[in-house]
């Protein structure tokens, strides 16, 4: 995904025809933007003898995690191998295998801390013995984990390091191998580092307001870097400057007898408080994405006309709430069809998809779940396209993001639209960002709203991947 930082305009770019500007601030804010740790606890019915359904580690039952370190705390309740469970093979089964599913928002390498109480023999040997492992979700056996483990001689503290996909399905797998007390029940804790933000990972904006849920122009704004981890808070910690402030407001246009604008009304003089909110953006100018990572409570802090350092550190304590509206599944056998031109242009005379009717409104995420059928070859042309058509009732931007669980998987996706004026093609070409890269998950959002009453359609197009189906999962949230 192409990520941009849509700032305010230069006064250059603003044009001659501008209202004089009052004041000339020189404020530069500096400070610290802070990510917290996320806390999990095992739910009660995950941990039972071999279950084979992953807890998911995320935020509303999702598997997908943000920026910020977990800690989970969970036990296990059984020592007695049964066999049919998880491990290598049936005879070496465990007695309470605990599966914790989870989804990388970034490439990157996972440290996984366990902790639990333990004693030592006479040799030194722990009495409390764990098999800890990373398991692609595909498979639970350990012979495909990414990174595998033993807690024995570990004195009960255990750290095991795996490379991580961004996007990719990931099951961790705590095994009890071996307890001198017997089957009785044991307390652990697990850390998961999460993944590393980097530069433009977090956009910091200054504004006249501060509730985060009401989009508006940022008066400065800036992106958050020399991001570094503290091993105490399990928490991490960027640098932010922001320098000037500014208020740009475009006026109405009343004179339609003319094709001339008027200039915008600036002010360099800010002298209200200036509320300071940060988050894991596309673009300063709008709401948070739903379930992006942003901070619930604004600083409030003011133009100072010189180099402040403000005290109060920003905090991304929260996803931005998701909302969701209609929930499509894909109608099998697929039958759709689509062609596209060498530049991508969709001729509607071949189309053949799938209705959806009428989506939401403003606020809502909508969802669609199918399977991309992949042949083995690379390129959309070789592989399945599934087409949705829809409708919206009102004007609307809608932000996109889509995802499928196996790495070795690329599937491309947009939504295709006519304009009189250049025939239909992907809406998102209009815009900063795009869903037919390389990412998983693909994320984009228009800047051309959709109208109401005109068909447009979803592609979901296989791209690269093994020969079989590939699930996905698409999320159209729809913003003003």
């Amino acid at each position: 995904m192409r990520t941009v930082l849509l700032l305010l305009p230069s006064l250059a770019a603003l044009g001659g025809c501008g209202k004089p500007e009052t004041g000339n601030d020189t404020t530069v804010l500096s400070g610290t933007v802070t990510i917290p740790p996320a806390a999990v606890d095992e739910v009660d019915s995950v941990g039972t003898p071999n279950d084979a359904s992953p807890q998911p580690l995320g935020d509303d039952g999702s598997a997908n995690l943000t920026y910020r370190a977990v800690t989970l705390t969970g036990s296990t309740s059984s020592w007695t191998p049964d066999s049919g469970g998880v491990g290598d093979e049936d005879d070496e089964a465990y007695g309470d295998a605990d599966l914790y599913s989870f989804s990388p928002v970034a490439d990157g390498t996972f440290t996984i801390t366990v902790t639990f109480p333990t004693t030592t023999d006479a040799e030194g040997a722990d009495a409390v013995v764990y098999d800890i492992y990373i398991a692609d979700a595909a498979t639970l056996d350990v012979a495909t984990g990414v990174g595998t483990g033993a807690t024995d001689g570990s004195a009960g503290s255990y750290t095991l390091s795996a490379d991580v996909l961004a996007g990719g399905s990931y099951v961790l797998v705590i095994g009890g191998v071996s307890n001198a007390d017997g089957d009785i029940e044991v307390p652990y804790s697990v850390t998961l580092s999460g993944s590393e933000p980097v530069d433009n990972t977090v956009l910091v904006g200054a504004y006249l307001e501060s509730d985060a849920a009401v989009a508006s122009n940022p008066v400065g704004g800036s992106t958050v870097t020399a991001w570094a981890f503290d091993d105490a808070t399990l928490s991490w910690f960027g640098t932010y400057e922001i320098m000037f402030l500014m208020s740009v407001v475009m006026p109405p246009d009343d004179d339609t007898a003319d094709t001339a604008v008027p200039g915008p009304d600036v002010d360099n003089a800010l002298d209200g408080p200036i509320y300071l909110m940060a988050g894991t953006l596309s673009n300063l100018n709008g709401t948070p994405s739903a379930g992006s990572l942003y901070s619930s409570v604004a600083v409030e802090t003011s133009a100072t006309d010189t180099a402040t350092a403000v005290d109060t550190a920003i905090l991304l304590d929260a996803l931005f709430p998701k909302v969701i509206g209609i929930e499509a599944t894909e109608t099998l056998p697929d039958e759709t069809l689509a062609q596209l031109d060498a530049v991508g242009y969709l001729d509607e005379t071949t189309v053949v998809a799938q209705d959806l009717g009428m989506l939401s409104g403003l606020g809502y995420v909508d969802t669609i779940d199918g399977s991309s059928a992949l042949t083995g070859e690379e390129g959309t042309a070789s592989n399945d396209i599934d087409v949705y058509s829809f409708t919206v009732p009102e004007a609307m931007n809608v932000r996109m993001k889509a995802s499928w669980p196996t790495v070795a998987t690329d599937i491309d996706f947009g939504i295709w639209g006519n304009d009189p004026a250049y025939g239909t093609f992907d809406w998102f070409d209009w815009g900063d960002t795009y869903c037919q890269t390389g990412s998983n998950p693909e994320a984009c959002e228009t800047v051309v709203a959709l109208e109401a009453g005109a068909t447009y359609y979803v592609l979901a197009m296989g791209y690269l991947g093994p020969v079989g189906e590939e699930p996905y999962h698409i999320e159209l949230e729809w913003v003003p």
